[in-house]
């Protein structure tokens, strides 16, 4: 009587236990998925802003510039101290991480065709994929391993329109460029992920953190273009655009979605960012879709939804969840 009543309590706790998760990370997909569109429209507006003239060197730095004086007022007048969180050695590295992402990103857009650069940086969800499995212990069913290669395989062809030979038409400047933000990217996500279930830091005050140290490393770059930015109303449009909608906003439901989700999933939702950067230049900017890049999306969209099965469902472990727990429930 008294094993029935144990074996009960134990299934009773277990099954609120699932139910948490399953509602913490559907929270968490809304997050990721939610930062995945922000970030998306933000391709369409630095190529435009590119293209009007502005040094990609001073819109990274003024991006991110504008958004650090945001996060960090938010953050005190939400009474969380930076103080300790920039004592961090995790949240410099993260910051540098960033950092140079982000240069490569905006300087090799002014190497590399839009539909090339989108399909090398998107690469990162590789790095991601064999990083969270070596450092991370992250396991890789068969269902996860098909939501990595149909998303590889909807960015190729919603990038190229089914057109391979565009990848090697790009200047070779731009495209190790865009390899090294992947890398970097791949990395950023792993070791994000990793410092986050291991510390359970707070979202806002880590995201605060992390652009204004980006800013820091940013700056001696922009030193080698000089200090004459040069801004037109509507250089500055987009510089306010990106640092609140690209920035601010998405960096802290990103942060948020990371501590319930595994870190290829969380890699594996952020691909549709490439999908909404397509649709907005579609729609707004004259470009065109045919039945391959069409198909790509269908891939893309179809990986998102088989990962976020596997996190509802609980069955994608990773080192712990946002709550604390130390593993999925089977």
């Amino acid at each position: 009587m008294i094993s029935l009543a144990k074996k009960l309590k134990h299934l009773s706790a277990k099954y609120l236990l699932l139910r948490r998760l399953r509602r913490e990370n559907a929270v968490a997909l809304a997050q990721t998925a939610l930062t995945a569109l922000l970030w998306g429209t933000s391709f369409p507006v630095i190529g435009y802003a590119i293209r009007l003239g502005l040094d990609p060197r001073v819109f990274v730095f003024l991006r991110f510039g504008v958004a650090a004086p945001i996060m960090a007022a938010a953050a005190l007048a939400m009474g969380k101290g930076l103080g300790g969180v920039l004592r961090m050695k995790p949240v410099w590295v993260l910051g540098l991480l960033n950092a140079v992402g982000f240069v490569c990103q905006f300087v090799g857009q002014a190497y590399t065709d839009a539909s090339v650069a989108a399909l090398l940086v998107n690469l990162s969800i590789l790095v991601a994929a064999a990083g969270s499995a070596v450092f991370l212990g992250e396991r890789f069913g068969g269902a996860k391993v098909a939501g990595v290669l149909l998303a590889l395989a909807g960015t190729v062809l919603l990038t190229t329109k089914g057109d391979i030979s565009l990848v090697g038409r790009g200047q070779l400047f731009g495209d190790a460029l865009y390899l090294l933000a992947a890398l970097t990217w791949g990395c950023y996500i792993v070791y994000n992920k990793r410092v986050t279930d291991e510390t359970g830091w707070d979202p806002f005050a880590v995201t605060a953190a992390i652009i204004m140290l980006t800013v820091v490393f940013v700056a001696p770059i922009l030193l080698t273009g000089g200090l004459d930015f040069g801004l037109t109303t509507l250089s500055w449009e987009a510089v306010l655009y990106t640092a609140v909608m690209n920035t601010a906003l998405p960096y802290v439901l990103y942060q948020s979605g990371l501590r319930h989700l595994t870190a290829t999933s969380s890699a594996i939702v952020l691909m549709l960012e490439i999908v909404t950067a397509v649709l907005i230049s579609v729609a707004f900017l004259g470009e065109t879709m045919n039945a391959f890049s069409a198909a790509g999306a269908v891939l893309v969209l179809v990986s998102i939804f088989l990962v976020s099965g596997l996190e509802l469902g609980g069955k994608s472990l990773s080192v712990a969840t946002g709550s604390g727990d130390a593993e999925r429930l089977p």
